[in-house]
């Protein structure tokens, strides 16, 4: 597994070369940081991990929430929507 830093996050791979990942992300990595925002597009948190299958295919993204980023949690990578020319992620309903 590699492992690539980011803005002081990690991000773990599973696949050899993770520019060859597919899916709604062009570059897996390029969420990292991304805000996360629920339908009513109100901010739930920021991405501090994005876990990728062996295929490469993103899988979760771990979301730190809270005032002071203490807790974080796993969604499903299939539940969101990006929108990277305004760095984040959207919930579906």
């Amino acid at each position: 597994m590699e492992r690539y830093r980011k803005e002081h996050v990690i991000l773990s791979y599973t696949a050899a070369n993770p520019k060859e990942s597919t899916g709604r992300f062009a570059v897996p990595e390029e969420c990292v940081g991304y805000e996360v925002l629920d339908p009513w597009y109100r901010r739930i948190g920021s991405v501090e991990e994005l876990l990728v299958n062996e295929g490469g295919e993103p899988e979760y993204l771990r979301v730190r929430i809270g005032l002071l980023g203490l807790k974080s949690f796993l969604i499903p990578a299939r539940t969101v929507e990006v929108d990277a020319a305004r760095e984040i992620l959207l919930l579906l309903r």
